[in-house]
């Protein structure tokens, strides 16, 4: 699982709850939680990959290529910050197969090593709808761009996704359909059928756009919640360390103070580094390392705020 954060746009409330009558205490940090799609899958914290199928219609295989290109595009920009890391694959299709059925999917999610697989099914191009040509005007331009034609291309598409982490555990299936615009530009003297050959230039272009559009469905929404972050008064100087670069969100640094905790005599100051250590893990995008945190602190001593975070991970993780 590719280590993606699941918050953004901090706020801070500089509220300090007691948890007991003389010791520990807590902060509370009120970020933006990623919640689950329109689609309704929760991707926050998964890694993904992207199959598009090809087959004999070059035009379709080169529309397809570039519509999952933008659709890639779209969700590396969402949930890894631009970073380059859902995998585009391409697949030769196969006629009579079955690219909605679980089995197929599973087995994309085995080879691939993501947790997440979109399948672009091969789509339907229309013909290319040629408009009159136009004289450009207000600006110069060379002889053979004196004119502007629009071109319209209808198109519809299948995607199917399964999420090998969704407890429901099946195959959805998702239908797209657009009418896309190119510009041709000409001497006026083309005619309609030069224009639409022409045309076919501006697929990729305008496949990314349309890939770029079908990720909507799939991006995250946000939600402000709160967490709490425990630490000791006037303690050791690791749980003020720590505390601070918690109140900061510098995560992988707190959690090295609170591990040096650990080793403390008293199994409530173990316990609640633990539970530190869990919600940093959370935060810098490893819900499982922070459930075996969540244990370890349990096991020690249970802490008021376990439960309460172990809800929220199970919740935004869908687990």
């Amino acid at each position: 699982m590719d280590k993606t954060s699941f918050f953004r746009g901090i706020a801070l409330a500089s509220v300090v709850l007691a948890l007991a009558s003389c010791a520990p205490q807590a902060f509370v940090i009120m970020p933006e939680m990623r919640t689950p799609s329109k689609s309704g899958l929760n991707l926050a914290g998964k890694s993904m990959a992207v199959v598009y199928l090809t087959g004999d219609d070059s035009r379709a295989n080169e529309f397809n290529a570039s519509m999952a290109d933008g659709f890639a595009s779209r969700l590396e920009d969402d949930y890894f910050g631009g970073q380059q890391l859902v995998g585009l694959f391409k697949m030769d299709s196969e006629k009579g197969a079955d690219y909605s059925a679980k089995d197929t999917l599973v087995r994309l999610v085995m080879e691939s090593g993501k947790d997440v697989v979109f399948l672009f099914d091969l789509p339907e191009l229309g013909d290319p709808q040629v408009g009159d040509p136009l004289k450009v005007s207000g600006r110069k331009v060379s002889p053979d761009s004196t004119h502007i034609s629009s071109v319209s291309i209808p198109f519809t598409t299948k995607v199917y996704v399964y999420d090998s982490m969704n407890k429901d555990d099946k195959v959805l299936g998702f239908n797209g359909g657009k009418t896309l615009s190119a510009e041709v530009y000409s001497d006026g003297k083309p005619g309609r059928d030069n224009i639409s050959v022409r045309s076919s230039k501006a697929i990729p272009e305008i496949a990314v756009k349309a890939g770029s559009m079908a990720a909507n469905t799939f991006l995250s929404n946000w939600k402000q919640d709160f967490f709490q972050v425990i630490y000791y008064d006037g303690a050791e100087s690791a749980w003020n360390r720590g505390a601070d670069k918690a109140y900061s969100f510098e995560w992988d640094k707190a959690i090295i103070e609170w591990m040096s905790l650990l080793g403390s005599k008293n199994a409530e100051k173990r316990a609640c580094a633990a539970y530190n250590i869990a919600l940093g893990c959370f935060m810098s995008g490893m819900p499982d390392l922070a459930l075996e945190w969540l244990d370890r602190s349990d096991k020690d001593m249970p802490v008021s705020l376990s439960r309460e975070l172990r809800g929220k991970i199970k919740e935004y993780t869908g687990r």
